[in-house]
């Protein structure tokens, strides 16, 4: 136990035990950032596929991306295909969508907007209007909401636009482009990456900005009973519609995200790579100076083993002083990681980046492990110290 100790304590009176400190603590801080990133987006993608999971969209067949954003820059489809719709197997919830795409005067950036029935969503708890975080749902003829992600993404591109502010939209009337005045009210956040990436306000308003008829919808939603049968009960609508003009598809949109949810999964391998060589670099650095320490005190081990130490006590002082080293920088790494994170959220997005503790397990047990790795070399150099050779030479 004291030799323990007497280790532990002799790890920071070696030369250079700063840049091995910060070359640890730059790595596992560079990890602890990696890793809460690709946690972070792989919470959003699974909260988005989880709110995806039992739906279909029903559109027209020209709709942009396969129908994922609910009609949106197509031909409108009649409201009675509901009725054929809502009496098939499996289905449990079928609403009307309206959806038009809007462009701000100053914002060059085409922003969707999702109009509402709110009678008809009032008991849909993954709705807009049931899940806004701050302000309040729209009252006047001329009032939206506005999607957590949507806010988020317009802050990055110096554009912030918050509660109680107002937007001049571009939108066509007559054949040319009129302005219209719309003042946010509210700020929601569904977990649905798609609804919250986009505006939403009442039904009557979406219709107004795109022209749509009353008796017209941009698509429909679809809910199922099961996740196990959204492919068959996809295939049924399709089968009665199909004589319907104009014609529709029936599109599952976990299907249509899926190789987006690859490219994520990818990208956090990547990351994981990055932060892995990033530890790597930082482990080096405690080898170099481990190393450089013991052939400074190839003297010194010389007269401990004269003294009577053993070579195993001294490579356990050695890696002791490594894992000391190792363990001080993964520590100090995770809390410089953990306060890039807290500027991340202020500036960026409160939740772009997700630090739980088995993430700071994981970067603090990789960043101990590369570090002790580091010191295993120089520690078996030391304990292969002759004593006669060092004090014959000195």
């Amino acid at each position: 136990m004291k030799l323990l100790f007497f280790s532990m304590g002799n790890a920071f009176r070696k030369k250079a035990v700063i840049p091995a400190l910060l070359g640890v603590a730059i790595g596992t801080a560079l990890m602890t950032v990696l890793f809460s990133l690709s946690v972070g987006m792989e919470k959003r993608a699974e909260s988005t596929f989880s709110s995806l999971a039992d739906q279909i969209t029903v559109s027209g067949r020209d709709a942009i991306f396969g129908g994922l954003f609910w009609g949106m820059g197509t031909t409108p489809i009649p409201a009675t295909y509901i009725s054929a719709i809502k009496n098939l197997p499996h289905v449990v919830r079928v609403q009307s969508q309206v959806s038009v795409i809007m462009r701000p005067r100053d914002i060059n950036y085409a922003m969707p907007l999702f109009g509402y029935d709110p009678l008809q969503v009032a008991g849909i708890k993954d709705n807009p209007f049931n899940n806004i975080k701050s302000g309040r749902a729209p009252a006047g003829a001329h009032e939206i909401i506005m999607g957590r992600s949507l806010q988020e993404y317009l802050s990055l591109i110096n554009c912030p636009v918050g509660v109680g502010d107002r937007l001049a939209f571009l939108i066509p009337r007559g054949g040319r482009m009129t302005e219209l005045d719309l003042r946010i009210t509210g700020i929601y956040q569904t977990g649905n990456e798609v609804l919250d990436g986009a505006f939403s306000a009442p039904e009557n308003l979406a219709r107004f900005i795109g022209g749509i008829p009353a008796n017209d919808v941009s698509a429909i939603t679809v809910n199922v009973d099961n996740v196990h049968d959204v492919e068959a009960t996809a295939a049924a609508i399709q089968n009665a519609l199909a004589d319907k003009v104009p014609q529709v598809q029936a599109v599952i949109p976990r299907q249509v995200l899926n190789p987006v949810k690859k490219l994520l999964d990818l990208f956090g391998k990547f990351l994981v790579l990055v932060s892995l060589v990033a530890v790597a670099a930082g482990g080096l650095s405690i080898l170099v100076v481990m190393l450089l320490s013991v052939v400074h005190r190839m003297r010194e081990f010389g007269i401990l083993k004269a003294l009577g130490w053993t070579p195993g006590d001294i490579v356990f002082m050695v890696l002791v002083e490594s894992l000391v080293l190792s363990m001080s920088g993964a520590f100090l790494g995770v809390g410089i990681g953990w306060a890039g994170l807290q500027l991340a959220r202020v500036y960026i997005a409160g939740d772009i980046a997700l630090l739980t503790w088995p993430v700071a397990a994981s970067v603090c047990l990789v960043g101990v492990a590369i570090g002790a790795l580091g010191g295993f070399y120089p520690a078996w150099r030391a304990g292969r110290v002759s004593p006669a050779a060092i004090l014959r030479n000195n």
